[in-house]
């Protein structure tokens, strides 16, 4: 029996974050017997899709496991598994991760046979073990954890699998990392050429430590789901686990070793929510003498006393998915927090020393020029604590409709999303390899014109500038964008943060995902660029994060660059068709029929809508998520 598991390209550039889950399933495998198992990383190798395909072929694999942890990687999912299946009929190919959501287009659609519908390394396991006697996939529907085509040709899903414990989970071997792919696009320097440090570890004093000087960066998970079940986010897994600290702090042993691993970003979704775990991780890494940085904590799960303990033991920023500042949104997104909290936790992260970003969602059901004014304010507060926290640490994305949510399904019931399998086709591929940064491909959930809503994400970045400037003068936040470019220096997109901090990390690249061209710069001893340079390279995006107190004092013009941005990229007919819309609004105060949301989950104002009458009621789970 021979099985490979690939990878789906995501983002721009290969993701520094290991590929935990095939890693996790190869592991599981062999413990069960089976050796002849083969990791394939086109994330992280990026070889064409022709050389992609020929490899997997030339493999001849009996099961073909494609990991798609997010749903924009259907286009090439359904490419490759339909490409898969003709040139390899007999080979059972088996999709998992978050797009096995979409198990009934996926299923219909595309060349996939079994979609692993929950956590993949038990069901995967029963898979192999069934494949040995058969590659029929409809004699597979007494397997836990799957969608499948039955003999009646029903689309059925089978429940959920039972899960690993905390002491499995994340059980990787190195060595197939190693083997599949370059090590470098996850083992990186912290230390450029001109020995300045990156992201968040870049002006923290012990960074630059001569003992420091060669240590490497590493992602690293320490747990495993979220306590919380946001509206907009799509992971399908239940229930939270932590990695027990003494075999977290054996794998850190095991990278120190191999690797000279010396910087850590802890890449959790909900870091440090079991304070007992915290505590004893925190006695444990201090041991270390590492510096780590953590990627997602909740932050009502923060107080004074937690944020000293981890900066105690080497902790040197702390991000938090804020996503908002209003209250009403935060009901509508089902944080199950309050607005308090998120005022609270930049204002003890800030004072503590470390670093941390403002992180927004804008655009969901409700979103209103209310609701941006209070996100605006907190967003002035936040980016103005202290002259060291840069405003353009600031990542505002739009709200993406992803299946298995309840945004994706208030999308459906909006009429916005098709509600039969061609219309829900039509939609996945709209966005494949899109991020929730693009305003061209994502949805307006709200009821105001969608020019006004583009309009709203460089507003609060002007605001919390100038927020800026006014606290600290126009010299220091000229430097500190300086300093956070990199003296812009060209980098790559990762595709991980939205604007304005994803123009400042890229640097010399425009303000779309159209353009990537560098921005030619001032040299000699101002390397600013001036206004009119960005504006004759037509570089409004920089424009704006480089001079926001001019573009405040336009802020009421907004949305004619808007419009004018699009006229470039979509052409004069679309932008007529936006604008449009909007001077019917702005002259007749008309916002759009849309439904009604109130200040509460829209978990619930989906429920209350009910069902749609041709949802196969086997896909009921899957839809609501979590």
């Amino acid at each position: 029996m021979r099985i490979l598991i690939t990878t789906t390209p995501i983002r721009p550039v290969p993701t520094d974050f290991p590929p935990i889950g095939s890693l996790g399933i190869l592991t599981y495998l062999r413990k069960q017997g089976f050796s002849d198992v083969e990791f394939y990383n086109i994330d992280g190798n990026r070889p064409s899709y022709d050389e992609a395909l020929a490899h997997i072929i030339a493999a001849k694999p009996d099961i073909v496991g494609i990991s798609a942890v997010v749903s924009t990687a259907y286009a090439y999912t359904k490419r490759l598994s339909l490409d898969l299946k003709k040139a390899m009929p007999d080979a059972l190919i088996v999709v998992g991760g978050p797009m096995a959501t979409s198990a009934e287009v996926l299923l219909r659609r595309t060349g996939v046979d079994l979609c692993v519908t929950g956590e993949g390394e038990i069901t995967f396991f029963k898979i192999a073990e069934r494949a040995k006697t058969t590659r029929n996939p409809k004699e597979f529907s007494d397997i836990p954890g799957l969608a499948l085509i039955d003999r009646n040709d029903r689309v059925v899903n089978t429940g959920y699998e039972e899960q690993l414990s905390a002491e499995e989970i994340y059980d990787i071997r190195w060595e197939d990392l190693e083997a599949a792919s370059d090590m470098d696009i996850f083992v990186t320097p912290m230390l450029d050429q001109a020995g300045r440090a990156a992201n968040s570890f870049f002006d923290h004093p012990k960074t630059y430590e001569p003992h420091r000087r060669n240590k490497k960066h590493m992602i690293l998970p320490a747990s495993k789901g979220c306590v919380a079940k946001c509206t907009f986010c799509h992971r399908h897994t239940k229930g939270m686990r932590y990695i027990p600290v003494p075999r977290l702090m054996k794998t850190i042993d095991d990278m120190i070793e191999r690797y000279d691993v010396g910087f850590i970003n802890f890449g959790d979704e909900n870091f440090g929510t079991d304070k007992r775990w915290l505590r004893n991780f925190c006695e444990e890494i201090k041991k270390y003498d590492v510096l780590w940085r953590v990627a997602g904590m909740r932050v009502n799960c923060l107080d004074v006393d937690s944020i000293r303990m981890m900066e105690d033991a080497g902790c040197v920023s702390i991000l938090c998915g804020m996503e908002t500042g209003s209250e009403t949104i935060l009901q509508v997104m089902e944080k199950k927090v309050r607005l308090r909290d998120n005022y609270n936790a930049m204002e003890w992260i800030t004072n503590a020393g470390l670093r941390t970003a403002v992180q927004l969602v804008v655009g969901m059901p409700g979103e209103s020029p209310e609701t941006v004014d209070e996100t605006a304010r907190f967003a002035e507060f936040a980016c103005s604590l202290d002259p060291q926290q840069c405003p353009t640490e600031l990542s505002i994305n739009y709200a993406q409709a992803l299946p298995g949510t309840p945004l994706y399904e208030f999308g459906r019931r909006a009429g916005m999303i098709g509600t039969d399998l061609d219309g829900e086709e039509e939609y996945l591929l709209r966005v494949s390899d899109k991020d929730a940064h693009d305003e061209a491909t994502t949805l307006n959930f709200t009821q105001y014109p969608k020019l006004l809503c583009e309009t709203w994400r460089p507003l609060i970045q002007i605001r919390a500038s100038r927020a800026y400037i006014r606290k600290f003068g126009e010299l220091r936040y000229r430097q500190a964008v300086l300093e956070r470019s990199g003296y812009f220096q060209r980098r790559e997109d990762t595709g991980y943060v939205a604007n304005p901090k994803r123009l400042v990390d890229r640097s010399g690249m425009s303000d779309s995902i159209h353009d990537v061209k560098s921005v030619e710069f001032n040299s000699g001893e101002n390397p600013y660029p001036s206004l009119w340079s960005l504006v004759k390279q037509r570089k409004i995006g920089l424009a704006i994060i480089c001079h926001p107190m001019f573009f405040y004092r336009l802020r009421f013009m907004l949305v004619l660059l808007i419009v004018l941005r699009h006229a470039r990229y979509y052409g004069w007919r679309e932008t007529w068709m936006k604008a449009k819309e909007y001077l019917t609004w702005r002259f007749t105060a008309r916002t759009r029929p849309i439904l009604g949301v109130k200040a509460r989950s829209l978990r619930k104002i989906v429920a209350d809508i009910g069902a749609m009458t041709n949802d196969n009621p086997e896909m009921e789970l899957l839809r609501r998520g979590r």
